[in-house]
């Protein structure tokens, strides 16, 4: 009788925790090499537990791991979460991925991206206007330089990204500053090592350049090391993500400025809108977009936690 009784009690005890097991949100990033998307996650994070959600995070090693991205995605429809928040590393290659969760029935909400993307259905696009962010590191770096630089811009992996923050900057001296040539590009994969060696070899085969943009923080930092190593502290480097250590980065008076890009508000409203789609409700606008500000020395204090 007492075996039929304990066993009796720990049956309503798994029903009970089930019963009140809080429903799971998937979060799925490119991968954790960029303080980005820690921060992302912060922001999403209280969002999710105050909806009455768990937030389960997972993240390729490594921002050119297509397959394992998409894997994981998949991996999250199977554990039956009840929507999905992803920032693709290449939104074609993830397409396939999204339709999965169409037909699961389980929404999917973009993030760190408002470019929308065509045959699949994604609820809503949270982040910034990236075309837009790098327009604005060429008008920061006019003013810096009165109008006249040489520069070199580190790009990450091929992707929209890519493209969107470097055709920004080289788009706005195309148009307004004539004087702002870019002289080399050179890859550094969203990595801070490879961002290193880039800026070293342009500015060792271009060694008039006045200005290194890189098109994330950890990127920009490699540059700052790589000016560092070649003496060269001369040159202006410019990053983009808005990121903790960029912004230390920046007091310490060593990298000149990052684009505060919101990611934790990126990662909040992303949150905000899956559980809207979870909830049915109708959205007319898909893009949900953050502010971005060009922050150097004279701004830094104020985004210092």
């Amino acid at each position: 009788m007492k075996k039929v009784l304990a066993l009796v009690l720990v049956t309503l005890m798994i029903l009970t925790s089930s019963a009140f097991a809080a429903d799971q949100l998937g979060f799925l990033p490119p991968a954790m090499t960029s303080p980005f998307y820690a921060s992302c996650i912060e922001g999403a994070t209280p969002v999710a537990e105050a909806l009455g959600y768990e937030l389960i995070v997972m993240a390729p090693e490594s921002e050119d791991d297509y397959a394992t991205q998409t894997s994981m995605m998949e991996d999250f429809i199977t554990q039956g979460v009840k929507g999905i928040a992803v920032c693709g590393i290449n939104l074609d290659a993830l397409i396939p991925a999204i339709q999965k969760a169409n037909e699961a029935g389980v929404p999917v909400v973009m993030f760190n991206t408002i470019t929308e993307i065509e045959g699949a259905d994604v609820y809503a696009y949270s982040g910034y206007n990236q075309y837009n962010g790098g327009a604005n590191i060429a008008d920061w770096v006019n003013e810096q330089t009165g109008g006249t630089a040489k520069v070199a811009i580190i790009e990450g992996l091929p992707s929209d990204y890519t493209t969107q923050r470097m055709g920004g900057f080289v788009d706005r001296c195309a148009e307004a500053y004539p004087g702002i040539e870019v002289v080399a590009t050179q890859p550094g994969d969203w990595v801070r090592e490879k961002g290193m060696n880039a800026a070293m070899d342009m500015i060792q085969a271009h060694p008039e350049i006045s200005v290194i943009y890189g098109l994330s923080d950890e990127m920009a930092l490699g540059a700052v090391q790589a000016c560092k190593q070649l003496n060269r502290t001369d040159i202006i480097c410019v990053g983009l993500d808005g990121n903790p250590n960029a912004f230390e980065s920046v007091k310490a008076g060593e990298l000149n400025a990052t684009l505060s890009c919101g990611p934790v508000e990126i990662g909040a409203n992303a949150i905000k809108a899956l559980v809207e789609a979870i909830n049915g409700v109708e959205r007319t606008e898909k893009v949900i977009e953050a502010p971005t500000v060009v922050v150097d020395a004279t701004l830094v204090d104020g985004y210092i936690k």
